[in-house]
């Protein structure tokens, strides 16, 4: 038991249960979002924890953290990362393409079938 009470006092804001746990207050989440990108939120909505999107059986999937969207529709996708490991092959940092990937990906999800924009 010591053990366990031992790892959950050394778990930070890192840890992806500890980053759910405080991005799941909406305060804190709101304030994160509004001093990160330095705009006003008036409210945002909790969409899904842990959503999984697979574009297709041969295309890497991705799982996200937290997806919040504001008052205004607009969709928040809330990750921790904490390496920005580098292609072995091309010795350039991935972090940027994933976040690109993650994006587009989101943008599928959110444009409805014959849809010629998002909701």
């Amino acid at each position: 038991m010591q053990d366990l009470l031992t790892k959950f006092a050394n778990l930070t804001i890192q840890s992806d249960f500890i980053f759910k746990k405080v991005m799941s207050r909406k305060r804190i989440c709101k304030h994160l979002l509004e001093e990160l990108l330095q705009i006003e939120i008036a409210d945002i909505n909790y969409l899904e924890a842990e959503k999984t999107l697979e574009p297709e059986y041969t295309s890497r999937g991705i799982r996200l953290d937290i997806i919040v969207a504001d008052d205004k529709n607009t969709h928040y996708n809330l990750e921790m990362q904490v390496k920005n490991n580098k292609n072995p092959d091309t010795d350039t940092y991935v972090l940027p393409k994933r976040s690109r990937y993650y994006q587009a990906l989101l943008d599928i999800d959110l444009l409805q079938k014959g849809s010629r924009h998002p909701p």
